[in-house]
């Protein structure tokens, strides 16, 4: 059966259009396949009692999983919104103002969230609550009584209404759920009734049930398949601008949770490219989870994955081990760009874009990355001239310098375009008063350190002067 719906799936578009539309109605039953009369076996157990092996690694609690709405500028009256945070946080604030309930709906996003959440259809702002039975594989939590068999191995569920607020229990083949990566990847079929037709079906399993569909995603990474993996949960961020909180945030805290997994296996080969290619999917999922701060990252022991700190390598203070390297490995050509040059300029810059994202929704969380920030390291793939600035040498000794390449350029050209980014939303977050000069010139150093090494690039110049511009602006430093 699932090599027939495989099949189908890679056939023609009427055949792929047929096959997702059955395989959909297979997932959208899973509730009611046990409703069936069903045979027992010798043991009195019920059918599809065979679980999945479960996961080596154990996902970390970042953010929530149900729909928090951010405050905007007009609902933190006349208090700035970082102040009236830190009074809810200690209790001295008190709300008095009657909730708007009309604004609340109208802000609430009815269509990510599931058809079960209360008060979806009433204008209520109740927050969600969980699934009945997330799992495919969950056990009953309550044993079938005799009065539901009809004959000695017949079992059929009870009709009586006081069984209603029985929790219902999922059933899904986890051989058929193999195929979701594959239905994720016809989301961007050339043919348009197929793209969609996945596209609905996937949206609606994201919705409702998201463990279903990620879990064989999860499988993938396990069995060191990273590439399909990545590919999948990629198709899965451009299906929509806002993906439903529930399947962001089990998504993150698992992939989190997998990063610390491979983080302990010391001679993993190609660790560090796994480590760059999880850090990029964490870097665009945190802008869809709920509640996602600097101080949650932390408290999941996350920091060192996630945290930007301007340095190229890892330092001393690092775990040993080839994911946290802390200079660029030997190389039989020396000309050649090695690829933990290009692995580690992913992670730097996925972290970058992390934060820069995170502030532009948390300002006060700057507190926490001008502490870590130190002083930018651009990759090269001379491990010399990546700790200095040839354009202080005279012309003479600065013409003989080897040319790095177009790759080692086009890092260095991507990890500065995001440091200039990130420094620029930094100093919009600070407050106006800066004491520290050290900690100025940590920041300003950074960019001119971009403005000589490609100063005739002239994105990176307009940008890096409006950088400039900000911090001549908004910074009043004390001497």
């Amino acid at each position: 059966m699932v090599l027939t719906f495989s099949c189908h799936l890679s056939a023609k578009r009427a055949t792929k259009v047929t096959a997702i539309r059955r395989l959909n109605t297979l997932a959208n039953m899973r509730f009611q396949i046990l409703a069936q009369p069903f045979l027992l076996d010798r043991n009195r157990r019920r059918p599809f009692k065979k679980a999945r092996d479960p996961l080596p690694f154990v996902p970390t609690d970042i953010g929530s999983s149900l729909f928090v709405p951010e405050e905007e500028d007009d609902d933190t009256g006349d208090l700035p919104k970082e102040l009236r945070k830190r009074l809810a946080d200690v209790g001295w604030l008190d709300e008095k103002r009657p909730m708007d309930q009309k604004r609340e709906w109208i802000r609430t996003p009815l269509s990510l969230l599931p058809n079960y959440v209360p008060g979806r259809n009433t204008g209520t702002t109740e927050r969600p609550q969980p699934s009945p039975s997330l799992s495919p594989i969950s056990t009953p939590t309550k044993p079938r009584s005799n009065s539901d068999a009809s004959d000695g191995h017949l079992s059929r569920r009870s009709s009586d209404p006081t069984n209603r607020g029985v929790k219902r229990r999922a059933v899904f083949v986890p051989a058929l759920a193999t195929l979701f990566p594959l239905l994720v990847s016809l989301t961007l079929d050339s043919c348009v009734d197929v793209s969609c037709a996945a596209r609905d079906s996937v949206m609606d399993l994201l919705r409702h049930e998201p463990a279903l569909l990620i879990r064989p995603i999860l499988d993938l990474l396990v069995n060191n398949d990273e590439e399909a993996a990545t590919t999948a949960v990629r198709g899965l961020l451009h299906l929509n601008q806002h993906l439903p909180p529930a399947m962001a945030h089990y998504t993150f805290n698992h992939l989190a949770g997998y990063l610390k997994f491979i983080s302990r296996k010391v001679t993993q080969k190609d660790i560090l490219r796994s480590f760059a290619l999880v850090t990029a999917l964490l870097s665009n999922l945190a802008t869809h989870v709920s509640e996602m701060s600097i101080r949650e990252i932390r408290r999941a022991k996350m920091d060192l994955f996630l945290i930007p700190t301007g340095s190229l390598w890892f330092t001393s203070s690092a775990p040993s081990g080839s994911m946290f390297p802390n200079t660029m490995p030997h190389s039989e050509n020396p000309s050649a760009v090695h690829p933990s040059l290009v692995a580690i300029t992913m992670i730097r810059i996925a972290q970058n874009l992390l934060f820069l994202s995170m502030l532009k929704r948390n300002p006060q969380d700057v507190q926490v990355i001008r502490k870590n920030m130190t002083h930018l390291v651009l990759p090269s793939t001379d491990a010399q001239t990546a700790e200095r600035l040839f354009d202080f040498i005279p012309q003479k000794l600065f013409a003989q310098r080897a040319d790095p390449g177009p790759l080692s350029t086009t890092l260095s050209l991507m990890l500065s375009r995001s440091y200039i980014l990130l420094i620029t939303q930094i100093f919009r977050s600070m407050s106006r008063h800066l004491s520290d000069r050290n900690e100025l010139a940590v920041f300003i150093g950074g960019l001119n350190r971009v403005l000589l090494a490609h100063g005739n690039d002239i994105g990176i110049v307009s940008q890096s002067l409006i950088g400039k511009i900000i911090i001549h602006s908004r910074i009043v430093i004390h001497i």
